[in-house]
Order: C-alpha cells, then sequence, then structure tokens
C-alpha cells in the first residue's frame, strides 16, 4: 500500500514539473525577445517617442468643464 502512495507522489511531482514548464518557457522566451529588442532601441528614439507622444496629448482636447 506505502508503495502505491509514492508512485502517485512521483507521477504528480513529475506533472507538475512539466507544467510548469509548458506555461514558464514560453513566458521566458518573450521576456527575452523583448529584452533583446530593448537593446536595440537607441535613446535618441526614445526621446524622438516621448515627443511624439507629448505633442499627441497637446493636440487632443481636454474634458469639458
Amino acid at each position: 500500500m506505502p508503495s502505491q502512495y509514492v508512485v502517485v507522489i512521483v507521477v504528480t511531482t513529475i506533472g507538475f514539473a512539466a507544467l510548469a514548464a509548458a506555461l514558464l518557457i514560453p513566458v521566458y522566451r518573450f521576456m527575452k525577445r523583448e529584452e533583446a529588442m530593448l537593446e536595440e532601441v537607441t535613446d535618441e528614439e526614445l526621446h524622438a517617442e516621448a515627443r511624439r507622444r507629448d505633442r499627441l496629448q497637446e493636440d487632443q482636447p481636454g474634458p469639458a468643464v
């Protein structure tokens, strides 16, 4: 009887590890891809995007008072 529990515990542990890997590996790959893309962006591009967003916010009318 106790050996049946050991089998269930081992199978459950392996299944949990496989499920965790199946869920976390794509997240890890996504984060690595985003990190690589961020390294390619220059400071000048970031400043240009910030200026563009500021201009867009200034052009939009505010809420009516």
